[in-house]
């Protein structure tokens, strides 16, 4: 989810604290985008992808980490040292998949995107609930 070599890069001159408040920051604004994007892509799980429906696909999940990381208000909020901190789907392994399979979302590997790791958060709960309503 964190990019461990882009804090190197650019931020030697910024205070240890200030660092650690403006990406904790950067992290909470990312989930409420990612769950907002994601939601509109995945429809909250409950009826695109329902059984009887096609699974999201790794395309889905590009698009929606390039509209994620484009949002006007992130990049106007947080700085590039900050931003770049966090893994993309582009930067990670999993550009390599075919885009149109759908997402495995058991994969565990290290730095995974920051896009994946909360839309998977965001499809598990959705199921958890779906299958205590039913």
């Amino acid at each position: 989810m964190i990019n461990d070599a882009a804090p190197d890069r650019d931020v030697h001159d910024i205070n240890p604290v200030a660092l650690e408040r403006a990406l904790r920051s950067a992290s909470l604004d990312l989930q409420q985008i990612i769950a907002t994007v994601a939601g509109r892509h995945l429809d909250n799980g409950r009826r695109r992808y329902s059984s009887s429906a096609q699974l999201p696909t790794w395309r889905t999940l590009l698009t929606i980490d390039e509209q994620v990381f484009e949002n006007r208000g992130f990049l106007a909020r947080h700085n590039e040292a900050v931003r770049s901190t966090f893994v993309r789907f582009c930067d990670s392994r999993l550009s390599g998949m075919d885009l149109d399979e759908p997402i495995d979302w058991r994969r565990d590997d290290d730095d995974l995107p920051v896009v994946y790791l909360l839309a998977r958060a965001l499809v598990q709960a959705n199921v958890t609930d779906m299958a205590t309503q039913d």
